[in-house]
């Protein structure tokens, strides 16, 4: 089958550059659909869906629209929301199988917002003037492949052929790759772990595979938390292992490690069965020394690195830590189950290490057994959490609530 690409832009301004990478698309052998989301001139080419086609794709009246003489902050969420649309109906039914577009910092930040809408795995490729700079904003938590532009893109020369071009190429090559099927019968263990967690994630992620089940593991450091819950929307989840559910507190405290609120909530709502542990709870995380709050100041902490500081949570924050989790637990459709290693709830807070504090520890402990839900299971083990005893039980207790669910729903 015959594979084809979108290519996403403002085709009135830079009609000639989607022009060239259209023609370059097709030498790699894919089709191509063209989507124009300008609205200042008329296009050179007739697109193949218009910016009418995708503003009533948002929802909205192109003419109702622009008698308001709209903004660009107006404009460009209603052309973001209407391709991202589009292009989402035209995955589902098989008919496109990439997107490209390139653009300076009004055109990046509209494609992205259609290529963060989009499943990973799905081929996105964004030539970009901002592509050298902090594109956390651009890239989210998608897949979205970026190549800097160099110069600005207005024009074809001889340095924006070659770009452009290569551009094209690799869209069309990422297009093209077949990608083996995993079987779909096993089912998808995502694990959540941080530096400190490790030793447990990995002894789990062991005890998992050799079940049969295939493991997902996300860096808990903000953006990995929500990438493992945008996969759970997406039907990619059979299972979680929520071993260090550190984005929280971080959150709670404004830590450069934070998710959002909705960290917690997703497998929640879903049903999907978890096991829930307070990995690396006992740290909030700042850049160097000098860039802790005051409040947080004269604590314990560790440098984790040359760029990282790790400072103590106390027992006052550990209290409305489970307080939190619980409020976001407790509504639960699924099965879940809890486990707390007193030892150590990372490899700095065991007997000795520098965040060792276990009065804090006991009083999350404790206010967690008032405040969580009376049939969900509290496993207490003697143990800390990178123990190989206690990531195979935890992984253990998982398996089984996978496997009763699915039988449950054949």
């Amino acid at each position: 089958m015959k594979r084809r690409i979108v290519i996403l832009g403002c085709m009135d301004t830079k009609g000639e550059e989607y022009a060239f990478i259209r023609e370059h698309i097709e030498k790699a052998g894919c089709d191509t659909l063209t989507v124009d989301v300008g609205v200042i001139n008329p296009p050179p080419f007739d697109p193949d869906i218009t910016r009418h086609e995708v503003v009533k794709a948002a929802g909205e009246d192109f003419d109702a629209l622009f008698a308001e003489g709209p903004t660009r902050e107006r404009i460009s969420p209603v052309m973001a929301r209407g391709a991202a649309t589009i292009v989402n109906e035209l995955l589902a039914s098989g008919k496109v199988h990439g997107i490209i577009s390139c653009g300076g910092t009004q055109g990046s930040t509209l494609a992205a917002l259609v290529m963060q809408e989009l499943p990973v795995g799905f081929p996105k490729l964004l030539v970009s003037t901002m592509a050298s700079g902090n594109t956390s904003n651009l890239v989210g938590i998608k897949d979205i492949t970026m190549m800097f532009s160099v110069a600005d893109i207005m024009g074809l020369n001889r340095v924006s052929r070659k770009i452009l071009g290569r551009a094209a190429g690799a869209i069309a090559g990422m297009a093209r790759t077949e990608i083996e099927a995993a079987e779909q019968e096993q089912p998808l263990i995502a694990i959540t772990t941080v530096g400190i967690t490790t030793p447990g994630a990995m002894k789990a992620k062991e005890v998992l595979g050799e079940a049969g089940f295939d493991t997902i593991v996300f860096h808990a450091v903000g953006t990995g938390g929500r990438a493992m819950e945008s996969l759970m929307k997406e039907g990619q989840i059979n299972g979680v292992l929520d071993l260090a559910t550190i984005e929280v507190i971080q959150e709670m405290l404004g830590g450069y490690l934070a998710a959002t609120s909705e960290r917690m909530t997703v497998a929640t709502s879903l049903g999907i069965p978890q096991v829930i542990c307070p990995g690396a709870v006992t740290c909030n995380t700042y850049g160097p020394p000098e860039t802790i709050p005051e409040k947080f100041r004269g604590r314990q902490l560790v440098r984790h690195s040359a760029l990282y500081t790790n400072v103590r949570t106390n027992a006052d924050e550990l209290r409305a830590l489970a307080r939190v989790q619980a409020e976001r637990v407790n509504p639960g459709k699924g099965p879940i189950e809890w486990f707390i290693p007193m030892k150590g709830f990372c490899s700095y807070s065991i007997p000795g290490g520098p965040l060792y504090n276990p009065e804090a520890d006991r009083i999350y402990v404790e206010t967690l057994k008032e405040v969580l839900r009376q049939d969900i299971p509290l496993h207490i083990r003697e143990l800390d959490i990178n123990d190989p005893a206690f990531a195979t039980e935890a992984a253990e207790h998982l398996i089984i609530m996978v496997k009763q669910q699915r039988r449950g729903e054949d």
